[in-house]
């Protein structure tokens, strides 16, 4: 420590030989402390990675075969069950779902909207409980998981979020299209064909509007996509293709429909029983609801044709004029209506119809009486009541008169009129209000009479044969059916098998079995004369 070069020296040296040992201290405790540092790392990652592990496996591992939180399938939560379980679950929420319903929605021609809803089972969707499972299932995992961790952060994640899954449907297509195809009449709108109508006194022609049929196969590929891929739409909207009028423009046909409507139809019928005469003009007005425009067959353009149906119609609203349940023949009246039409127009006769009519037994009355009294050959009500003993009638019983019309089936001849009178055994014979003939007649004896009534010529036979009694009946003119296929009638005098007149000069009394018997020159010149319609009146 002086102050010599030596002893500086001396000092000097000591001070560096302290340095150099320090240095070797701090390093020393530097990489201590880095251990440290490393020690404590790891022991924190481990301890990190052991508490993690912990809770691994105390919330996520009891969820290895559970569904994860929070997980939302039709409503339901399926936290923590199993596959199983959560199947036994959806199949039950299913039938509760509020969508559990197709509902198929149209749009109309006229922009009106319609709709139709269906249940699921009708429609052929089903719930893919397996599937829809499956899916939520997987919400939250990965495959293969990336690590313990990473699962464990997802759970946890899961915890705090809400997770909808959406349920997966199965479709059988033949239901669906079953469904479609009995749908399709009721939402079909057909297409409208040009027409013709008359406004005051112009026909007008209106264009024909397409129309519109349900496409089964496009709607059924629409509803089939959206649900297995999207799930069940509540809405469906159904596809239509249009479908076009088969004649779109009428004007070309308007000439000939004017011709047609120019006709005129006079019809008139006449009640025998009341006197009372009806008759219709049929013009314009009418004849133009007759007619429709149509595509002519060889595709030549728009053609007029007359619809027997709306024929019908119209003779149908005419009979309801008439009153008291009277009315037509509607098959005959309209082919007679047709054939004046067709042939230019004109004018036609219908035979007037009447409706059955009841009758309550009185005392006294039995089956020739009550006959007598509507004038209406027995067999004929025989027929009419086949349940009743008409032998042993009841005061009170009921019974059915035939219509008059079985007796008058065909339109009166006009002009002309034979008259029987059974109490004077005469015929007398008129044309225009004029008497033509009187000629002396056999009716019916006691024990097969001829019965009473408003008839006409039903049919005409030049020699008509009677089985029943082995004759022959020259120029026969059926009258009247007394029951079953036995026709009462005039005709002359009657041959037997062995060529012998039966009835020669019995003229003038009653003689025969229910016919009425005439002269075999007067026979023949009636059966020249009176053709089948003519109106016979025997009383």
């Amino acid at each position: 420590m002086g102050h010599t070069a030596e002893g500086t020296t001396v000092v000097a040296t000591s001070v560096d030989v302290d340095a150099d040992e320090a240095l070797p201290t701090r390093r020393g405790l530097g990489h201590r402390l880095l251990r440290l540092a490393v020690f404590l790392l790891i022991l924190l990652v481990v301890a990190g990675a052991f508490f993690a592990w912990r809770a691994y496996q105390y919330v996520v591992a009891p969820y290895e075969d559970c569904i994860y939180p929070n997980v939302i399938v039709l409503g339901e939560n399926l936290d923590g069950l199993t596959r199983a379980k959560a199947s036994k679950r959806l199949q039950e929420a299913a039938g509760r779902y509020e969508a559990a319903a197709l509902t198929l929605s149209a749009t109309t021609l006229d922009g009106d909207e319609r709709a139709w809803t269906v249940p699921w089972s009708e429609a052929g969707l089903v719930l893919d409980v397996e599937s829809t499972v499956q899916a939520a299932f997987a919400v939250g995992r990965a495959d293969p998981p990336p690590s313990a961790l990473h699962e464990l952060l997802q759970f946890v994640r899961m915890r705090q979020e809400r997770h909808e899954v959406a349920p997966v449907f199965a479709v059988d297509p033949d239901k669906v299209r079953h469904l479609l195809e009995q749908l399709a009449p009721e939402v079909a709108e057909a297409p409208a064909d040009a027409t013709l109508r008359l406004e005051g006194d112009r026909l007008i022609a209106t264009p024909g509007q397409p129309g519109q049929v349900l496409d089964v196969d496009a709607t059924l590929e629409k509803i089939v996509t959206t649900v297995t891929h999207l799930g069940p739409d509540n809405r469906f909207t159904l596809t239509f293709r249009a479908e076009q009028p088969r004649l779109l423009d009428a004007d070309a046909a308007r000439t000939q429909a004017e011709e047609l409507i120019d006709r005129e139809v006079q019809v008139s019928t006449y009640d025998v029983l009341t006197d009372e005469a009806f008759a219709w003009t049929l013009g314009r007005e009418t004849v133009a609801t007759w007619i429709c425009v149509e595509q002519a067959e060889d595709g030549s353009g728009p053609t007029v044709r007359v619809l027997e149906e709306a024929v019908r119609a119209t003779l149908v609203a005419l009979a309801a004029e008439l009153g008291g349940g009277r009315g037509f023949l509607l098959d005959d009246a309209t082919s007679q209506v047709l054939e004046v039409f067709e042939a230019g127009g004109g004018a036609v006769e219908l035979p007037m119809t009447h409706p059955p009519q009841e009758y309550l037994v009185q005392p006294g009355d039995d089956l020739s009486s009550v006959a007598a009294r509507f004038d209406m050959p027995p067999g004929l009500i025989a027929e009419a009541n086949p349940d009743v003993d008409l032998d042993s009638l009841r005061v009170g019983q009921q019974l059915m008169i035939p219509p008059e019309d079985v007796l008058r089936p065909y339109a009166t001849v006009p002009g002309k009129q034979i008259v029987i009178s059974i109490a004077e055994q005469r015929m007398r014979v008129y044309e225009d209000d004029e008497m033509l003939y009187e000629w002396p007649v056999s009716t019916g004896m006691a024990g097969s009479p001829t019965y009473t009534g408003q008839f006409q010529i039903l049919s005409r036979e030049a020699n008509a044969y009677a089985s029943q009694w082995d004759l022959w009946m020259p120029h026969f003119m059926a009258v009247y059916r007394a029951g079953g296929a036995v026709y009462n009638g005039i005709h002359a005098l009657p041959i037997l098998s062995n060529g012998q007149r039966l009835w020669e000069g019995a003229l003038g009394s009653p003689a025969s079995y229910g016919c009425i018997i005439l002269g075999v020159e007067e026979a023949e010149t009636l059966f020249n004369w009176a053709e089948i319609g003519v109106p016979v009146t025997i009383e």
